[in-house]
Order: C-alpha cells, then structure tokens, then sequence
C-alpha cells in the first residue's frame, strides 16, 4: 500500500493533470474583454519587460490567461502554493516557489536573474499573497521592479457570473463558462532605484490603493457582487488606517 506521502504526490498529480485540462477548456469559453488596450499591446503581444501584480483572488484565471507569454509567477511553498504552481507549469508558466516567511530572498533573486536575461520577459504574483490580509499589498514585486529596472504593472480581473469560493481566505473567483471577463490593466510605476524607504512606503499605499481602485471599478462594470458584504470594508486602504504589510 502507498505510504501517505505517495498517496499525496498521486493525488496531486491527478489534481494538477485533470484540473488544467478542465479549466482550460471551461476558461476558453468566457467572453473575455481589454480595459487599458495600449498596456496590454505593448506588454503582452509587444512583449516589452513587465512585473506584473494583483490581487490573490484572480489568480487562477490569470494564471491560465496568461500562459502563452511564459511569465515567472511566485508561488508560496504551501500546499496550496504547490497546486496552482504545478497548474501553472502545466499550462506552460514558470513558478518560482517562495514567501516572505519562506524562501522569499531566494525566490526574488530567481526572478530577477530571470529579468535580467535578454529576450520577452515577465515576472508577475500576488500582492497580497500567500495568506492575507486581502487587499494589503507587500513590497516584493515592488523590490523586483525596481532591481530590474522594468515597469511595476498592476492588472485585476471581474467577471460575472462567477463561483466565489467562500472557504478560501482570499474569495477566489472563478469565471462561470460563457461569462463576461474584464481584464483591467493600469499604466503603472517606473521605480527608480535610489527610491528609500520612505519612497517605497508612500508606493506601496499607492500601489495598493490603485488594485483596489481598479478592482472596484471593473467589478461595478461586470456586475460581479461577492456574497459577503464584509468583504467590501476592506477595498481603500489608506495611511494610519491600519494597513499592514508584512
């Protein structure tokens, strides 16, 4: 008999190679549409260099929206994180596994390692990742941006109707076959390296307060209303507020 151990490995595997499958095909269905077209052609179909950031709660859509331009996405060294970090590779991303209380420095030298090399190059994850608070932005993409020396690019996605998974942390939606997608995307932050601390503060509030901005209008446009109305307190960060990134 498999030790439990084997058992988990089988059943990830079987997660990770069923799972893609069906959402690939349940995602091709949704109507998908472009807010800020002129970001998406230079830095997807242009290919420019880009860090990309959003929030937890679209990132199975993204992953999978995104899998024909090859990005590096930083995935947490959890259970979950190995999930969609093996879904992710599956449909042809590159994960990069770390978090800010595991492995995180190392995974951010991959990634800007990755960055540096010539050629089409995006780096992309969760900003409020890998277990919340929802809505609070950290700094290490903002870190990756600036050492790169490429465009910090913030990006949300709504769609209606969608499953809302209501025992996940961060409310993960999921795109209902045939729905309406908004993928909505900012012009962003060119980051200057002698930013100090005080700099990459006063951009991290911004940053985040620009997520939720973008979040609320592209969920205003679609339609899509989560459940719980609890979850909306949390959209507008500002300072002394309570923020608190980790």
């Amino acid at each position: 008999m498999p030790s439990r151990n084997r058992r988990r490995k089988i059943l990830t595997w079987l997660t990770i190679n069923v799972g893609s499958h069906i959402l690939n095909l349940w995602f091709s269905t949704c109507r998908i549409q472009i807010k800020g077209r002129d970001v998406h052609e230079r830095f997807v179909k242009g290919g420019k260099k880009a860090v990309a950031c959003t929030w937890h709660r679209g990132a199975i859509f993204l992953v999978w929206y995104y899998r024909r331009i090859h990005p590096m996405i930083l995935f947490s060294r959890s259970r979950d994180g190995e999930l969609i970090a093996g879904f992710a590779e599956k449909l042809g991303c590159i994960p990069s596994r770390g978090s800010t209380s595991r492995g995180g420095r190392e995974a951010l030298r991959e990634m800007l390692k990755f960055m540096e090399d010539s050629g089409r190059r995006h780096a992309a994850t969760v900003l409020d990742g890998p277990r919340g608070p929802r809505f609070v932005a950290k700094k290490g993409m903002l870190f990756l941006a600036k050492h790169a020396g490429v465009p910090l690019k913030p990006l949300i996605i709504s769609a209606h109707p969608a499953i809302t998974l209501k025992k996940a942390w961060d409310r993960t939606i999921l795109p209902l076959p045939f729905s309406r997608v908004i993928v909505s995307y900012h012009e962003g932050w060119h980051i200057p390296r002698n930013m100090n601390s005080a700099g990459m503060e006063a951009l991290r509030l911004e940053v985040e307060n620009t997520l939720n901005e973008m979040m609320l209008a592209a969920d205003t446009e679609t339609g899509y209303k989560d459940a719980n109305p609890d979850v909306y307190k949390d959209y507008f960060h500002t300072e002394g507020n309570g923020s608190n990134p980790s």
